[in-house]
């Protein structure tokens, strides 16, 4: 039987598929697909998206903790294959993170998920100084800045400076860990709550038209937090032969982190040819989906093409790699086919959609 924290990567473990060309679905062709209201869209999008996705990520974040303590407690001579199932736990909360995280809609915004879990860049002298302090607990560990915590606070732990058997530095890890499955755990909780939400209530109605939109706009967001944060702007950052300082290049993950994130921002805006039409309120209904349920086949053909191009400059990285002169132009083409999706979504999905796009601090600048 497997382990239950390898459930949060199984979307990991498809990503090579998602990465192929899709092919166009035909079946919207032959037999009608149903009208889809915005009731529909927040069912699908909070039950059959961010529900599981959360659940994955909780489930990932409970062995995290118990593998960093392992560490701490390993005895002489068995130091590395601890520290290899420390890295193991952390990647899959990682990727589990970053699909969740991909489009930050309902609970991530309003518990301040990204923040929590995920702020960027982490400050060394701050997780000297929490180090040296040893918080322990829930309530101690407020006091510890968010640069100093987190997932990448706790790459830096395991990768960047390896903590050591018995040591403050493997105490704090710990810490750093059960502070990130506190949030994960919560964050499940309140996708729970929200997923419960009667959004065709009459009394839910101005509410539902709200969080339509800020799901356009942190799908929209989350395009272009890839493209620019993640990818283009530290390569443009990186100087002559430096290498880029891409998020995750501490344990070698950065591209690993890029597919998870367009997986979840690709299973929101297409349907893969094998799935069935959804069922209005029974299953994820991603935009492509959505705007044929709304006679919009032009567009939604659109959104299908313009995705199909995205696949293509990822699985190009995904085949050669992203480093060197080469590695960057194939990075540097990857983030002009998420801008062009951007362009699309922006110019001419948002509008058919009645739904005004707000300037996010994910824009590059």
């Amino acid at each position: 039987m497997k382990h239950p924290s390898l459930r949060a990567t199984a979307a990991a473990l498809a990503l090579s598929a998602l990465l192929l060309p899709a092919q166009a679905q035909t079946g919207w062709k032959r037999n009608a697909v149903p009208f889809y209201d915005t009731t529909h869209a927040l069912q699908s999008l909070y039950g059959h998206w961010g529900k599981p996705r959360a659940q994955e990520l909780a489930t990932a974040a409970q062995a995290l903790a118990p593998a960093v303590r392992a560490l701490c407690e390993a005895p002489a001579g068995q130091s590395q294959a601890a520290l290899a199932n420390a890295r193991g736990a952390w990647q899959r909360s990682m990727m589990a993170w970053e699909t969740l995280g991909a489009v930050a809609v309902g609970p991530v915004i309003a518990r301040r998920t990204q923040r929590q879990m995920d702020f960027a860049p982490t400050r060394p002298a701050l997780i000297e100084r929490a180090i040296k302090t040893q918080p322990q607990g829930a309530k101690a560990f407020e006091r510890v800045g968010t640069p100093a915590k987190g997932l990448p606070a706790l790459e830096w732990l395991l990768w960047t400076q390896p903590v050591a058997p018995a040591s403050p530095a493997c105490s704090y890890a710990v810490e750093v860990a059960l502070d990130i499955e506190r949030e994960a755990v919560a964050v499940a909780g309140a996708f729970d709550t929200a997923a419960g939400t009667d959004w065709a209530a009459e009394d839910e109605q101005e509410r539902s038209t709200a969080a339509m939109g800020e799901f356009i706009n942190q799908w929209v967001g989350g395009i272009e937090r890839l493209r620019w944060a993640h990818m283009e702007k530290p390569l443009r950052a990186a100087q002559g032969t430096r290498t880029p300082e891409y998020p995750r290049a501490a344990s070698n993950q950065a591209s690993a982190a890029w597919k998870a994130e367009w997986s979840a921002l690709r299973t929101l805006a297409v349907l893969p040819e094998s799935a069935a039409t959804p069922t209005p309120g029974e299953a994820l209904v991603p935009l492509e989906t959505y705007l044929r349920g709304r006679g919009l086949n032009p567009l939604a053909d659109q959104l299908l093409a313009t995705t199909q191009r995205v696949d293509k400059a990822l699985q190009a990285i995904d085949q050669s790699g992203a480093t060197g002169k080469a590695g960057g132009e194939r990075v540097l083409q990857a983030s002009k086919e998420l801008a062009a999706l951007k362009r699309l979504a922006e110019a001419e999905i948002a509008p058919a959609l009645q739904v005004s796009i707000g300037f996010s601090d994910a824009d590059g600048d």
